[in-house]
């Protein structure tokens, strides 16, 4: 698949000379491929998926179509100054770790929960919480628990270990004053829960959920100019590779509230989605809109190992529909 995502390879900071969107077609013999490539100092999920919109309503609807002005974000920390420099260090690009010679192959996997699925896993989630009050976990958060809490069951690392769900957190309605939910731009970042193994096997679905509801309730405006002013002291890029040699890390990235199969170019809607190889590491989580309503699919970038085990694990699949 990787032939039909271009540029996989860019880095955000290459954007003073490379493209910033990149867009590829791919005839095949039933179908077309459409896949794009955007760098992320520039804008988004929510941003690219608006835009996809946009243009793909322009392309079936021709000029008659009357989108939305474009909503510029609109949001700088003050006193700072710009342009922010990035390290030389942090433009490098690592080689491939040849640590783990017995586990160095990752393998992506999808795996799809129907709305029963879904509906399931959130009511087991609240009603093992049920003693904390008014909080409730919502679905997304019950999915993301039962994949964190499997994962790790079969990652191997010891119990007395830190474990680490990051989750891509929008800003757009935390900061004050607030932005517009649709505004151009990136307004997101990562933020992790973090447990101990122990905790987080032996404390159920339910707390697991509990810990990600009271993580993304906790981003507030302090805490995302905290973020940022952290960010442009100590300027870190994300690296791509491998990710977590020990497996003691989840990264749930994309979102199923983005509406991806109505975008029609002419050629009809879409039959699947996919994310490209760019920022694929082990332990991401890509999470999209299942094409039948109410369902979502993950698709899963893990250890061949953990993916086997996974398969294999009733508990796992009670709430899970394999393709």
């Amino acid at each position: 698949m990787k032939h039909f995502f271009p540029a996989d390879d860019f880095k955000s900071c290459d954007g003073v000379s490379v493209p910033l969107l990149v867009i590829q077609v791919t005839e095949m013999k039933d179908g077309v491929f459409i896949s794009f490539c955007y760098n992320h100092m520039v804008a988004d999920g929510v941003s690219m998926w608006s835009f996809f919109d946009t243009w793909s309503k322009i392309c079936s609807s021709g000029s008659g179509f009357n989108h939305k002005p474009l909503v510029l974000k609109g949001w700088f920390l003050e006193g700072i100054d710009y342009p922010i420099h990035i390290p030389v260090s942090e433009t490098e690009r690592s080689p491939p770790s040849r640590e783990l010679s017995s586990v160095t192959i990752t393998k992506e996997w999808i795996f799809h929960f129907s709305k029963k699925n879904i509906l399931d896993l959130k009511a087991k989630a609240n009603s093992e919480v049920a003693s904390s009050g008014d909080l409730e976990v919502s679905s997304l958060q019950a999915v993301s628990a039962h994949m964190w809490r499997s994962i790790i069951r079969h990652s191997g690392v010891s119990r007395e270990r830190e474990t680490h769900c990051k989750i891509v957190v929008d800003l757009r309605q935390r900061v004050n004053p607030p932005l517009e939910k649709d505004c151009f731009g990136n307004m997101v970042y990562l933020t992790s829960a973090i447990t101990t193994a122990e905790e987080l096997l032996d404390r159920g679905l339910g707390e697991a959920a509990l810990q990600i509801r009271k993580l993304v309730s906790s981003q507030t405006n302090e805490t995302c100019k905290r973020f940022a002013e952290d960010w442009v002291r100590n300027v870190k890029n994300l690296k791509s590779g491998i990710g977590s040699k020990v497996g003691d890390t989840i990264v749930v990235a994309s979102s199923p509230r983005f509406e991806v199969y109505n975008k029609d170019f002419g050629w009809g809607k879409p039959i699947a989605i996919r994310a490209g190889p760019s920022n694929s590491i082990s332990g991401k989580l890509s999470l999209f809109q299942g094409i039948n309503e109410g369902s979502i699919d993950i698709q899963a970038t893990l250890w061949d190992d953990v993916i086997v085990k996974l398969l294999a694990d009733v508990e796992f699949l009670e709430h899970v529909t394999i393709a």
